[in-house]
């Protein structure tokens, strides 16, 4: 079915596609990075990271050694696809998390020493949150169900 156009009618603007927690909107992912605070299982210590965020990583990755320091546990061994397309394992643990003020809980991998801490796409799901690499900085989306 096609549509017609009448004369002096002003179709009404297509509109903007909602921008959705855990994606990247204005750039490239793994452009900027944010500070959010770990919490030790009974809250009695803490560490505040600065992490790169990477939408194109499913979970938040942070040095097994911070971890294993504020008490957090591993649950599960999962194996995970790489940057550069290699497989490895990794622990997953659960950890509380403080991001943009809001606390939250939110899988984490338990990373190589010295390797990148990284906060990915879940987190900012569960945060409602998206990547506006443009302007480098974290932007409320738009939640779904």
């Amino acid at each position: 079915m096609s549509t017609v156009k009448q004369p002096g009618v002003i179709a009404a603007p297509e509109p903007p596609l909602p921008v959705l927690p855990g994606t990247t909107v204005g750039g490239a992912v793994g452009t900027f990075y944010v500070d959010f605070t770990l919490w030790s299982p009974n809250r009695t210590r803490s560490s505040t990271l600065n992490g790169l965020v990477d939408t194109g990583a499913a979970y938040t990755q942070v040095p097994a050694s911070i971890l294993e320091d504020l008490g957090i546990e591993s649950f599960d061994t999962r194996t995970f696809i790489l940057a550069d397309g290699s497989r490895r394992e990794f622990d997953l643990g659960w950890a509380e998390m403080e991001l943009e003020g809001r606390p939250g809980f939110v899988y984490v991998v338990f990373g190589d020493a010295g390797g990148k801490i990284l906060l990915g796409a879940t987190a900012l799901e569960a945060y409602g949150l998206a990547a506006d690499a443009k302007n480098r900085k974290l932007i409320p989306g738009e939640l779904t169900l």
